[in-house]
C-alpha cells in the first residue's frame, strides 16, 4: 500500500505541471504537412485524369460497337424492306392470300381532282384485253388542270422581294 500511496502523490504533483508546446515543432510539422499536401495534389489529380480517360476511352469503345451493330441491323432491315416491297411478292400476297382480283372494266371508274373537288371523268377506262394486244387508250380529254407553278429563286426566298406595307387607318 505504501507503493500506491507514493504513485498517488507524485500523479497529483505532475497533474499540476502544463506542458508547453515547441513552436519549432508545431511550425516543421505544418511546413510537412503543406509541402506533402503540395505534391499529392497535382499526383491525386494525374490519378483521376488517366482514371477518366481509361473510363471515356472504354465508352467510345462500346459505343463504337453499338454504332456498327446498328449500321449492320439497318442493312439487313433495308434488305428485308425491299423483299418485304417487292411488287411481285405483293401481287403473290395479294392474289393467293387476300384473294383479290383485276378490277373488271365496268367497276372502273376514272375522277379527277380539281380544287379539292373529286369529279368523275366519263369515258372508258383503258384495259389490257385478254388476248395479250396493245391496250386500247382511253379519249383524249380536255387538260382542266391548273398550270404548273414554276419556281425561281425568287419564289423559292433565297433573293426575298419587298412586301407592300398595309396602311393604317
Amino acid at each position: 500500500m505504501t507503493r500506491s500511496r507514493a504513485h498517488d502523490s507524485r500523479l497529483r504533483m505532475n497533474a499540476r505541471l502544463v506542458r508547453e508546446k515547441d513552436r519549432a515543432k508545431a511550425r516543421d510539422l505544418g511546413r510537412f504537412v503543406l509541402y506533402g499536401a503540395a505534391i499529392a495534389a497535382p499526383l491525386l489529380v494525374y490519378v483521376w485524369q488517366r482514371v477518366e480517360f481509361i473510363r471515356l476511352s472504354y465508352r467510345v469503345e462500346q459505343l463504337q460497337k453499338e454504332k456498327q451493330d446498328l449500321v449492320e441491323i439497318n442493312k439487313r432491315m433495308a434488305v428485308e424492306r425491299s423483299l418485304l416491297m417487292s411488287p411481285n411478292r405483293i401481287e403473290r400476297v395479294a392474289r393467293q392470300q387476300l384473294g383479290l382480283v383485276d378490277p373488271q372494266p365496268e367497276d372502273v371508274r376514272r375522277v379527277a381532282v380539281a380544287g379539292g373537288v373529286p369529279e368523275e371523268q366519263p369515258g372508258p377506262v383503258t384495259t389490257l384485253p385478254a388476248d395479250g394486244s396493245a391496250p386500247t387508250p382511253a379519249p383524249a380529254r380536255p387538260d382542266t388542270r391548273r398550270p404548273a407553278r414554276r419556281y425561281t429563286a425568287a419564289s423559292a426566298g433565297a433573293f426575298p422581294l419587298p412586301r407592300p406595307q398595309k396602311e393604317t387607318p
